[in-house]
């Protein structure tokens, strides 16, 4: 498995179309990608929701804590939007001791809300661990003891029965209507190949649930059979990784041939390159060069070392 983070936006929109498909669930949601190259007034054609209602912007760059970080703009107009996101787009920050110029936002509803509830579900090698907590929000880490977890093995089916210790101390009223959702969005993480899922918070809208903040992870792998129901999806570096042209050039050959092409370069200054392929004997070969890392069996390399 290769697990390969996706941003947000891409998230929400995968969730919400195949819900629709696998649960007849119809998620009341909406957002919008914002890059240097967006056009606010064709955005705005597009997704005429953005002039009508309240909004609120976020960094959709792979990294979490953006509430904490200051990073977070709740109830704006557009042109407040527009604003915040000039002042920000390209410029650097740190994240986690990782430095880089943010890129990409997401845009969407503003939406007033008391409750905020946490669940995650990550594949495992023998099934699924799925976690679940009526206290989330930013404040999930210091209220980690209250979230609830179970492991699905891969060969049983996610059903009430199963989802019923992590409902266990909700409210009638809305017990119900949230193990309708956990299932559902179980659904989608087996047909799309997701091997990790995190909405934190999600809460629930006139009765209905609405992911507020989402992260998702799928098993590149499994393109081959998803092509379609992912689309045309974007599996960005990780915040702070900044292709050098010559990984660039290569990165976009390895894209166009069914041959596996990989080229990274670990020390700019070196002075040693090798170039290894097979099994074992890569690792036997970098050995012998006394190279300072491991490098995995199941894939040919191209790496240069000091």
């Amino acid at each position: 498995m290769a697990r390969k983070k996706i941003r947000e936006y891409d998230s929400k929109c995968l969730l919400k179309e195949h819900l629709k498909r696998l649960a007849n669930i119809d998620l009341q949601i909406h957002s919008a990608q914002v890059t240097q190259a967006t056009d606010f007034t064709e955005l705005t054609n597009k997704e005429q929701w953005l002039s009508s209602t309240r909004l609120v912007v976020k960094p959709d760059m792979l990294f979490g804590k953006r509430g904490k970080s200051g990073l977070v703009a709740l109830n704006l107009d557009l042109a407040e939007v527009a604003e915040f996101v000039k002042g920000r787009l390209g410029v650097e920050v740190e994240m986690g001791g990782c430095k880089a110029p943010i890129t990409t936002f997401i845009v969407e509803p503003f939406v007033p809300h008391d409750q905020e509830y946490y669940l995650s579900i990550i594949s495992e090698r023998l099934g699924s661990t799925i976690s679940f907590s009526e206290c989330g929000g930013i404040e999930i880490e210091e209220n980690w003891d209250k979230v609830k977890t179970i492991f699905l093995p891969t060969e049983k089916p996610m059903t009430l029965e199963a989802c019923a210790p992590l409902i266990a101390t909700l409210p009638l009223e809305v017990r119900g209507k949230i193990a309708d959702f956990i299932m559902a969005v179980f659904a989608v993480f087996q047909d799309l190949d997701f091997s990790f899922i995190e909405m934190n918070p999600f809460t629930l809208v006139n009765g209905e649930p609405y992911p507020l903040d989402m992260r998702g992870e799928l098993d590149d792998t499994a393109a081959f059979k998803n092509f379609k129901k992912w689309g045309d999806i974007e599996f960005p570096l990780p915040f702070g990784r900044v292709l050098s042209a010559t990984e660039s050039f290569i990165h976009s050959l390895d894209e166009k041939t069914s041959a596996s092409l990989k080229f990274t370069v670990l020390n700019p200054k070196g002075r040693i390159w090798t170039m290894v392929a097979g099994g074992g004997a890569s690792v036997i070969y970098a050995d012998t060069v006394r190279a300072p890392i491991i490098i995995p069996s199941s894939a040919p390399a191209i790496l240069m070392i000091s």
